[in-house]
């Protein structure tokens, strides 16, 4: 009696579709990263926000802390844009039964709690980056003093603070909540989204503050909920059966946010550069190039919701995802590039009229040429989003301008020893240790107020009080 031969079973040769598709989402997401990378340093080189070359006696921080900070920057925003994208997904555009989130909100809340973490981590760093930026030196050699004042008397260190707890919350309580509860977390993460724009950047220095910050904080959400709405869309609507629900419901708030952005965009460049003429004349400028290059893309992503709403739109209303997942995919992608140019835009110096300082706040040091001595290299220490009032090295102090009565002046001493700030009239002694940073409050009369160090009667200089 013969015996069937043994079964032989051949190597399988496809992989399965899960995994399949899986790879294909990771090379396709890392090329994604690979072109906005490219994106923000073209923007960086042409807006002058790059790397600059140290003027003498200043300490450098390195390439890595100059090239990563605008890195972090944009890795802090689009993971912002993911976390808002997701909770608008899952608490206005998907279908709900009394609130009760379904199978598919769940799922959408659970990635909400992913890219919440990651925007905490790009929050943490670049904090840590500007922080070195600021003092010229690597993150690794930063004293827990330093990370103590940068937290508690700079507009900038207290943005990282806050917005990293109440992301945290986002981050913790997304993977765990109801329909209400996510409406509640999207509150939450666009406080933290608008927290940098009222404590830092171009704006909060604008001479007219309070519409400045009002109108970029318009901005930024608006920015953010149309491009994080779609974009959850693209990535949860695969096999969603919802998008002709869904879509339809996105396509109202997209052209509410696209208004928005483009009337808050116009505005936040006028207040913040001084008006129509400097605008105009800001055109000829890296930083007024940027402009365009971000206006250019505004104009083509409404072309292209135009589009959705006459051609894709009927399509998806007709079972017909797939020319709507393709469309919406470039415009993403255009999306994304838009927002590389607005962080190199946020990185650039405006031109010379609108960089130059407001009145006085009450509660930040400004940059103004040193009375006496305009020609000082040294003089502001000025990036962009801090500013040092007073700079001390192995020579002498350099003031950098007026600051205003009872303000809180930002001291960093460069030098290897360490330096009193101590005035003649006695309203103020601060002491400051080699390469620390430190804050102490200006006089509340207004004048001038001489002030030497007690290691050395060569170190003396004055304070103007405004």
């Amino acid at each position: 009696m013969s015996s069937a031969a043994p079964a032989v079973l051949a190597p399988p040769t496809d992989r399965s579709p899960v995994t399949t598709g899986r790879a294909r989402h990771a090379v396709a997401a890392l090329l994604t990263a690979a072109g906005l990378g490219g994106v923000l340093f073209w923007a960086l080189a042409v807006g002058d926000g790059g790397p600059a070359a140290d003027p003498a006696g200043l300490p450098a921080s390195g390439r890595f802390v100059e090239w990563g900070l605008p890195v972090a920057t944009l890795a802090g925003r689009v993971a912002a844009v993911g976390t808002i994208g997701t909770l608008v997904l899952a608490a206005v555009l998907l279908p709900a039964r009394d609130g009760a989130p379904t199978a598919e909100v769940q799922r959408v809340l659970r990635a909400t709690s992913a890219w919440a973490t990651a925007w905490v981590a790009a929050t943490e760093l670049g904090a840590l980056l500007t922080l070195s930026r600021l003092l010229g030196t690597d993150p690794t050699a930063l004293s827990w003093a330093s990370l103590r004042v940068f937290v508690e008397d700079t507009g900038t260190g207290r943005a990282a603070l806050l917005g990293t707890a109440l992301i945290g919350v986002v981050a913790v309580g997304a993977a765990r909540c109801t329909v209400a509860g996510a409406r509640i977390l999207l509150a939450v993460a666009l406080t933290a989204l608008v927290l940098p724009v009222v404590l830092s950047g171009h704006s909060s220095a604008a001479a007219n503050h309070l519409a400045a910050v009002s109108t970029l904080g318009v901005h930024v959400v608006a920015a953010t909920v149309w491009i994080g709405g779609l974009l959850a869309l693209l990535v949860h609507g695969r096999r969603g059966v919802w998008l002709p629900v869904a879509v339809p419901r996105y396509s109202r708030v997209a052209l509410a946010c696209f208004v928005a952005t483009g009337l808050s965009g116009v505005l936040a460049a006028w207040l913040v550069l001084g008006g129509s003429g400097a605008v105009l004349a800001a055109l000829g400028t890296g930083y007024g190039a940027l402009l365009l290059a971000k206006t250019a893309g505004l104009v083509l992503l409404g072309l292209c919701g135009w589009q959705h709403r006459r051609r894709t739109l009927p399509r998806l209303r007709a079972g017909e995802a797939s020319g709507f997942r393709r469309f919406a995919a470039g415009e993403v992608l255009l999306m994304l590039a838009t927002l590389a140019v607005a962080v190199a835009l946020a990185a650039s110096p405006p031109t010379a009229e609108a960089a130059s300082p407001p009145a006085p706040s009450a509660t930040a040091p400004v940059a103004t040429a040193p009375p006496g001595d305009a020609a000082d290299p040294m003089a502001g220490h000025d990036h962009g989003e801090l500013t040092v009032g007073v700079l001390v090295d192995d020579e002498r102090f350099h003031v950098a301008g007026p600051v205003a009565a009872g303000s809180r002046v930002t001291v960093f001493n460069s030098a290897d020893t360490t330096v009193t700030l101590t005035a003649d009239d006695a309203s103020f002694d601060v002491v400051v240790p080699a390469g620390a940073l430190t804050t102490f409050v200006a006089p509340d009369q207004p004048g001038e107020h001489p002030f030497t160090s007690a290691h050395s009667t060569a170190f003396a200089d004055v304070l103007v009080v405004e």
